[in-house]
């Protein structure tokens, strides 16, 4: 099959990385995340965090696409249910009796429950979570 040069030349994979970590940063901006939550919520070091910050144009791995994928869906969930930004990520930081949080905030669950609490968290919230299991080879 052919393809002209611009569209078979065209990474997706690194442009989705791209989109990912502007959402993940615009995101964390508007929850008034602190650099070491940034931190934690990628599940990286500071430096790499930073080198993430300049938007490299290269494939994220797996587990920071399903991260971010997580992020995106409570957001967009929450700014949904509140009807606005502002009210949306007020929540973020307000503690909630509800499984899974049982006393928490969301941000609490994410940032100290690892994937589990970010999805958790996710499922809670957006009522839906992006596949965390690498997807397995068919045999043939």
């Amino acid at each position: 099959m052919y393809l002209p040069p611009e569209i078979s030349k065209f990474n997706f994979k690194s442009k989705l990385g791209y989109v990912a970590l502007r959402a993940f940063f615009r995101i964390c901006k508007d929850w008034n995340t602190t650099v070491d939550e940034q931190c934690r919520l990628l599940k990286v070091g500071l430096i790499e965090l930073e080198r993430l910050r300049k938007l490299p144009p290269e494939p994220l791995d797996r587990d920071k696409l399903v991260r971010i994928r997580c992020f995106v869906l409570t957001y967009k969930a929450m700014v949904a249910e509140h009807g606005s930004v502002a009210k949306a990520n007020r929540e973020m930081r307000a503690p909630r009796r509800a499984q899974p949080f049982v006393g928490k905030t969301p941000l609490q669950l994410m940032l100290n429950g690892g994937i589990i609490g970010i999805a958790s968290a996710c499922k809670a919230l957006a009522g839906e979570v992006p596949e965390i299991e690498p997807p397995v080879a068919k045999a043939s």
